[in-house]
């Protein structure tokens, strides 16, 4: 029972640290993808709690600074003024030197009498960042090593009545994967911390340090519950019986009652444990727990206690959702399906990636989680994928995708590297898996446990004689394939951990929850001859650049049983540039965007299909705008494809939702919360009902995608119109799509000559039931052909008492009418829309998303416009 809370403002001071003669950040970013491996080279220390004394002998040299905690080294020093902004500017290369110092974290606290009295005091440190010595009145009684695990100390006999001391030394990390190198992975493959923190193409190098979650102290009497676990037995009838197993320490020294309620709060099961901690009910009528669009998310609630004498000793309470998903990975044609079966119901996942929420954990909150949660909903997005480079996250995140009906893909926090294996790391990664598995299991949202993030790819690539695959060898830095004694050096390290350790933790500690050894990964782990196999018989990452920047209309070749990587950099809003860069840093290639754009080759690519598609604009704003609209268009040719052939692609799960600093990336929302172009085309291309157009040079085919759980019956409308809007000729049909079903609804011949089909686009609409489900248009030829014309924009603001709405009309064809405020910010119901004359569009701000702006006539005041028509023109200096 928690006792004694000891968050809040510790003292924090930088220790001594060995000489570092070399202060260049350790980066591993995934551009380096073939292991760089030295068969014959020592083995890597086994430990690094016992490694951490070799690091660092310290003595202080540094005054005391107040450090709030939860919090790292990064926010102390930030909070006193004593180190600049890593964000801002190219700070990081200037703050990185601070990491391969050690620091000590202490904090004074009284314990009185009682507290002391009772049977055990434990030390609950619910995370801490990385390697770290913990001292009580003097004396040392634990050193850690694993950022992902939950530390846990009884110190009743180092407490003393009155004033205590607790004294946290965190060892550099830094310093330690230097002192520590890997022979046969990436250098971050040497400690148990987030591996993004040490650099990514996304992401700074920030080695940050710190208790970085709660820390407190809890007390106990008697008996003590270690955990709760819950398994689901769904039966032919209907019936769902429920397993409960409860383990106790000491616990036949109290006695342990458990109950379960209905969603309603009605009295299902009211009794003991047997001797072996097991109870077990039947529910016959049981309210089943559905992904959002399929149905409800009725939770039911689990509370177990132990009590001695009538007096509470300890208790645990979980909320889970009666459901079963299972990963259908049968053979089928060439390879093997990759599809989810949600209560025996397919479920085709629209998914994004999240990275780490920020590089300065402290600087994310459970608002935090709720806006990541609530941007999914708002953009018809019913899964996300918990990354293997980052953390687990907090309790609160799986609530809210409970609660929401987000299906979960989660990695265990293993990524882009081989790891050395050892029995001390074994043990170590044991302990971490059991405790975060034992901490989410019982989530209803939890849909896939996966062993790893690309490391079967790696593997893959490594030998590979395929010429593509071959090619993306070399783009990575490596030539030819790796000898088979170091390829079987690998698989050594790999199988071990993998295929053995984790999944056997899975079944024991997630019976409910599906386990694959990595993502990608075929039907078995190991078996791909060529980065392209997992198109088939598995599930695929893929991007255009890693693929020798490939067309984008290259994406209509494949058919992918699971797409689980798929994204297109893009820069955020000019606004959030501005967060960190001065005016006259506002360019691709100044030292300051540089620092920001971490992606070899970045602007590169983004400008080389800019050059194929468009043209490069030379107004930074301009550049901004189309590198958004560039992403979104990519992704919407992409993602409409896999949609349309739903009986093999079960699944899109974009890279990746949000920054976790201000950079040029794939996220479809920036740092600072601004929505991208991505995003809002994410919202129109994710809708459950799709309507999309598969155009050739002969004629253009107009498909029905149907993600619900209901057949739907709609009208195709479409029209062939003049650059100027006009419509020529048109036409609809009448579309029946059945559940989890794509199907063509309607095909009409293009004889249009190429002059023509430079100054026409076709656009289309999907009604049901009077209606309109969905809209748009598309042009017949490369934009950078199209006859633009510059549509002139009415803008009209109305108030409403919850939002402001905007009709927006153009007097010609415009696309990509992109809608933002000169100053504050808005969160558009719709924005980078296309339009035509006679259709205006409407869109609404709701209040709360309304930032810095108060009324309708300040919106109007600061509302501005800008469409594609308007950038290409420019570009073109008419």
């Amino acid at each position: 029972m928690k006792q004694l809370d000891l968050n809040g403002i510790w003292k924090m001071r930088r220790l001594t640290a060995p000489d570092m003669t070399n202060n260049t950040a350790v980066s591993s970013s995934p551009d380096s993808a073939v292991p760089n491996v030295s068969v014959n080279s020592a083995a890597a220390n086994s430990s690094a709690g016992t490694a951490a004394a070799e690091v660092s002998a310290n003595t202080a040299d540094a005054e005391w600074l107040d450090a709030a905690v939860p919090g790292s080294v990064a926010s102390a020093l930030l909070a006193c003024g004593r180190m600049p902004d890593p964000y801002l500017a190219d700070n990081e290369r200037k703050v990185l030197p601070i990491f391969d110092h050690d620091f000590e974290f202490v904090r004074h606290f009284t314990a009185d009498r009682a507290l002391l009295a009772h049977d055990q005091v434990l030390l609950h440190c619910d995370g801490l960042d990385t390697l770290c010595d913990l001292l009580l009145n003097g004396t040392l009684f634990a050193s850690c090593d694993n950022m992902h695990r939950t530390w846990i100390f009884d110190v009743k006999s180092l407490l003393r009545e009155g004033e205590n001391t607790l004294s946290l030394t965190f060892h550099s990390a830094a310093a330690y994967v230097k002192a520590h190198p890997s022979r046969v992975g990436k250098p971050y493959s040497v400690i148990r911390k987030a591996a993004c923190m040490f650099g990514w193409d996304w992401g700074l190098a920030l080695p940050d340090m710190g208790i970085w979650r709660d820390i407190y102290l809890e007390t106990f009497d008697a008996a003590r519950l270690e955990h709760l676990q819950v398994e689901q037995r769904h039966q032919e009838n209907g019936a769902v019986e429920l397993t409960l197993s409860v383990t106790a320490e000491n616990w036949n020294k109290a006695s342990l009652h458990a109950q379960v309620f209905s969603p309603d709060g009605e009295i299902l099961f009211d009794g003991a444990p047997d001797e072996n901690g097991l109870c077990s009910l039947s529910i016959d009528t049981p309210q089943l727990w559905w992904p959002v669009g399929y149905g409800g998310q009725p939770l039911y609630t689990v509370c177990v206690t132990a009590e001695k004498n009538g007096v509470l000793c300890d208790s645990r309470t979980l909320r889970i959702g009666l459901r079963t998903i299972v990963l259908d990975r049968s053979p089928e044609g060439n390879g093997s399906r990759y599809s989810f079966l949600v209560n025996g119901v397919p479920v085709f996942f629209r998914g994004e990636n999240l990275i780490i929420p920020d590089a300065i954990l402290s600087r994310f909150d459970s608002r935090g989680w709720e806006r990541i949660v609530e941007s999914a909903l708002s953009s018809n997005v019913n899964a996300l994928r918990v990354w293997g480079g980052a953390i687990y996250p907090s309790d609160r995140f799986y609530e809210l995708c409970d609660e929401a009906g987000i299906l979960l893909f989660h990695d265990l926090m293993f990524a882009c590297s081989f790891y050395e294996i050892s029995p001390d790391f074994l043990e170590n990664v044991r302990a971490e898996t059991r405790d975060n598995l034992r901490r989410i299991a019982h989530h209803a949202c939890l849909a896939l446990l996966c062993g790893n993030n690309e490391i079967d790819a790696i593997y893959t690539v490594s030998g590979s004689s395929d010429p593509e695959t071959a090619a993306l060898r070399v783009m990575f830095g490596s030539g030819d394939p790796l000898p088979r004694e170091t390829l079987d050096l690998l698989w050594a390290m790999y199988r071990p951990l993998f295929c053995k350790l984790l999944p056997a933790l899975c079944r024991t500690c997630a019976p409910d929850t599906a386990y694959v050894t990595s993502s990608p990964c075929g039907s078995v782990p190991g078996s791909a001859q060529s980065f392209f196999d997992y198109m088939d018989d598995g599930d695929m990452h893929y991007y255009l650049q890693y693929n020798d920047n490939a067309p984008y209309q290259k994406m209509r070749q494949f058919r992918c049983r699971f797409m689980t990587e798929m994204g297109f950099q893009s820069y955020p809003s000019l606004k959030t540039l501005r967060t960190f860069a001065d005016e006259a840093s506002l360019s691709p290639y100044s030292p300051v965007m540089l620092a920001h754009q971490k992606c070899i080759r970045g602007n590169e690519t983004i400008e080389l299909y800019m050059e194929r598609d468009y043209f490069v604009p030379q107004e930074f704003g301009d550049y901004v705008y189309l590198s958004q609209l560039q992403a979104g268009e990519i992704l919407k040719y992409s993602v409409e494809h896999f949609r349309r052939d739903a009986s093999y692609c079960r699944g899109v799960i974009l890279w990746q939702q949000g920054d976790c600093w201000p950079v040029v990336s794939w996220s479809g929302i920036d740092y600072c919360g601004r929505w991208k172009a991505q995003q809002y085309y994410i919202r129109r291309f994710y809708a459950p009902v799709l309507l999309s157009v598969c155009e050739s040079d002969r004629d253009a085919a107009f498909w029905i995608t149907n993600d619900t759980p209901r057949a739907v019956n709609a009208t195709v409308r479409w029209q062939l119109r003049t650059a100027a809007g006009d419509a020529i000729r048109g036409g609809e049909a009448e579309g029946s799509v059945a559940p989890g079903e794509a199907r063509e609804a309607l095909r009409i011949p293009l004889s249009l000559t190429q002059e023509e089909r430079r100054s026409h686009v076709l656009t289309y609409s999907l009604w049901e039931n009077g209606r309109m489900l969905c809209e748009g248009s598309t042009l017949l030829c490369l934009a950078k052909e199209f006859a633009w014309r510059r549509p002139q924009l009415s803008l009209n603001v109305r108030e409403n008492p919850d939002s402001y709405e905007i009709t927006v009309a153009a007097d010609c064809y415009a696309k990509g009418v992109c809608l933002d405020t000169r100053t504050g910010d808005c969160l558009f119901s719709d924005n980078f829309f296309d339009l035509v004359p006679d259709s205006a569009r409407v869109t609404t701000v709701a209040r709360k998303d309304a930032t810095g702006i108060s009324s309708a006539d300040e919106l109007r005041s600061v509302l501005q416009a800008v469409t594609l028509g308007d950038v290409l023109l420019r570009a073109q200096g008419t």
